[in-house]
Parts: C-alpha cells; structure tokens; sequence
C-alpha cells in the first residue's frame, strides 16, 4: 500500500460501479468496509460515523460509493472526515466533484480514476425486432440515467444502420435526433426508447 493511499480522500469517477471493483481489488488484503448506496442519506452517513468510531490497532478503510449525496449527509460527514479518529481512512467515490459540496471537496485530497470506454451494445436483433423485445427491453431500463440513456440511444442507432444496415427516411433519421435531444431535456427513459424500438420495427412493415 502507498504512502498516498493511506490518506482520506475523494475519488471521483463516471463509473462508480467499476470504481468499487478497482477499489475492492486494491484494498483485498487491508481491513476495509464498503457503504454503497444509489444516494447517500442522512441515516446513512450516521451509520460511517458510528462504524469509524470503533477503535482499531491498524489501518481500516471506510468506503463510500454513491452516484448522489444529499447536502445533511455530507454536512454530518463534515467533522469526521476533518478529524478522523486513529487508524480510519475515508475514501469518497463520486461521479463528478459536483456531486459533493465544497466544504467536503477542501478536507479531502482529490484523485480521478478513468476506465477505458466501454462500447455499449444493446444485445437486440434490430432486424428481426418485434413487441415481445420492445417491452421487457423498456421495462428493463426505465430507470436509467439521463447519461447511460443518451448512450443506449445512440448505440441502438448506430447498430440499426451500421451495423443491421437498415434504412431509415430522413424524417425517421430526424427523429432519433429530436430523441437524443429530448434526453438532454430529461426526458423519460420509457418514452424514449418505446419510439425509437417502435420507429426501427415499424419501418420493416412499410
């Protein structure tokens, strides 16, 4: 382990998901305890302090992953992470430095933890799509975030024309644009896909 390592310390990454598998890699044979959430609340944040406050002989890393923190857990978090108690080291995953007041952002050291692009497939067969794929598909991914959305969009277009080699009108072709663009605008996920699915099977019927 690092000299670097044993600070507490934010590390900011798009994808948190990955970022807690490096860091379960990395911390293996240290005395470490992960605390993931989709947001990080109030309740949460009184769980880290009490589980700091209980005394160790050496190093023990206290590891939270979140793709949100409310401003009431990161404010109760505040003291602790200014005066840590002997032996305990925070790490703070985040999607971006945006995503934690700068209050925090001052008591903690900041490092970046970049993965190689993924590409993303959406495991459809465009050309033989019918409504018993269009709906678990949208169902499945109703949820997602604005970014991942934005992806799974462009990715299923991309596969339709390059891929599939489907051919599309320039008003369909304008369509999928006006969809990328009402992403931006947070537009829902199901709305999303339901017409880009149903645009891309419908066009075989015509």
């Amino acid at each position: 382990m690092s000299e670097s390592e044993v600070f507490s310390h934010i590390l900011i990454s798009k994808n948190v998901e990955k970022a807690k598998e490096s860091l379960q890699e990395t911390y293996a044979k240290e005395r470490h305890l992960f605390f993931t959430k989709d947001e990080f609340l109030l309740e949460d944040a009184k769980e880290v302090i009490k589980e700091a406050y209980i005394a160790e002989s050496t190093h023990k890393y206290l590891i939270l992953v979140a793709k949100g923190y409310r401003v009431e857990a990161q404010n109760a978090l505040l003291k602790i992470f200014e005066e840590p108690p002997r032996n305990i080291v925070f790490i703070v995953v985040a999607p971006s430095k945006n995503a934690l007041l700068p209050t925090i952002r001052s008591r903690l050291v900041q490092k970046e933890l970049f993965f190689e692009r993924e590409i993303l497939h959406s495991g459809l067969n465009l050309k033989q799509l019918d409504l018993s794929d269009v709906y678990p598909f949208v169902q499945k991914h109703q949820g997602c975030e604005k970014s991942f959305l934005k992806e799974l969009a462009q990715a299923i277009v991309y596969e339709a024309i390059h891929e599939y080699r489907l051919r599309f009108s320039e008003n369909e072709l304008e369509m999928f644009q006006k969809l990328l663009h009402l992403v931006e605008l947070n537009a829902r996920p199901q709305m999303i896909l339901t017409t880009l699915l149903l645009t891309i099977m419908l066009r075989k019927y015509k």
